[in-house]
């Protein structure tokens, strides 16, 4: 058994004989002992299909993909695209719309990126991750390969009078793929509460539309909400009617998953979220089938409220608690939700 931190979460990775004799209990009961977060099962373990077998199900084991990628149908315009939303995601939309024009600020779509464009980007976004608990500076490790690639990319940008970004977004162009994918976002504290961030996404929307392009991807995340990435980036995404695919089968080398058992929510927010494989368990998805068959991952919330095993195992949380957790969350876009109770 090795047991490691990954900003702040301390996960206990265990061969199968140790998942089954539960040796990560003596880890962490002695008073030396970390306080352990997850228990993993050793990759060499780990059945590349995402299938779990009984005895591990029982033991609380639950297997996810390591990486999603948010996609859906541009449909044929924006008025068919944003029937299926919600009222009150039709009413965020027309209001970030109506702020950049009433604030006469500029949104512009330009095809290609410049290194100037990149680096103001990268201020901006750089000053989201700061006031992230946890966040990652992915955009600025990836510079050199979006400069790289700049002449298969277009910047989304909401700008003030005086050149300044409020909102910035860059896109990947994958017409062989036919799909628009969205690699890096950022905006400003008052961008995002003014809605204008829904307006550039619409805007990001209507050029793959023009482009004849049938998917948009609002990029890749960890299967896991509630410790790099929040659950309100979920519900962002999830609202903005865009529902998750395993990310390899647009980008094989975030293949793979977990099979993880959830001990504690110490380092975890409360709830947190986790998309499972759902009905890709065993299976071999690929691109475009994936996207056009509905619904396929499942989603746990893992609540800390009363209620199940205190020995962590994952137990169903009480009724009230459940039907309180479930309206947080839109869960349209997967196949089964189920609310589970972690000490």
């Amino acid at each position: 058994m090795e047991i490691v931190e990954q900003d702040h979460l301390v996960i206990a990775t265990v061969d199968r004989a140790e998942a089954e004799s539960h040796a990560w209990k003596a880890a962490g009961a002695g008073a030396d002992g970390p306080p352990i977060d997850i228990v993993r099962l050793a990759e060499s373990d780990v059945d590349p299909s995402g299938a779990v077998d009984a005895d591990l199900a029982a033991l609380g084991f639950v297997a996810r993909p390591k990486w999603l990628n948010w996609c859906a149908p541009v449909q044929e315009s924006r008025a068919a695209f944003e029937a299926a939303l919600s009222g009150t995601e039709r009413r965020n939309i027309r209001l970030g719309t109506r702020f950049v024009h009433d604030e006469e600020l500029r949104l512009d779509v330009r095809v290609g990126l410049t290194e100037d464009l990149v680096d103001e980007f990268l201020v901006l976004y750089e000053q989201q991750i700061a006031g992230m608990p946890r966040g990652q500076n992915f955009a600025r490790r990836g510079r050199d390969r979006l400069l790289a690639g700049a002449d298969e990319h277009v910047s989304v940008c909401v700008t003030t009078r005086d050149g300044a970004m409020l909102v910035g977004s860059l896109w990947w162009i994958r017409p062989e793929d036919s799909v628009l994918q969205m690699r890096y976002s950022a905006s400003a504290a008052d961008a995002r509460s003014g809605r204008v961030m829904r307006a550039a996404y619409a805007e990001a929307l209507q050029f793959a539309r023009e482009q004849g392009l049938a998917y948009a991807s609002l990029g890749n995340d960890p299967s896991l909400f509630g410790h790099v990435v929040q659950p309100g980036l979920f519900n962002f995404k999830t609202r903005f009617g865009f529902a998750p695919v395993p990310a390899q089968v647009l980008t094989p080398k975030l293949g793979g998953g977990f099979v993880d058992k959830f001990l504690t929510l110490r380092s975890l927010s409360d709830p947190a979220l986790v998309v499972t494989w759902g009905r890709h368990e065993g299976a071999t998805p690929t691109w475009p089938e994936v996207g056009a068959a509905g619904p396929g991952h499942d989603l746990l919330i893992l609540s800390g409220a009363d209620g199940g095993d205190r020995a962590g195992r994952v137990a169903e949380a009480d009724g009230g608690v459940e039907a309180e957790l479930l309206g947080r969350f839109r869960t349209e876009g997967f196949r089964r939700t189920r609310v589970v109770a972690v000490p």
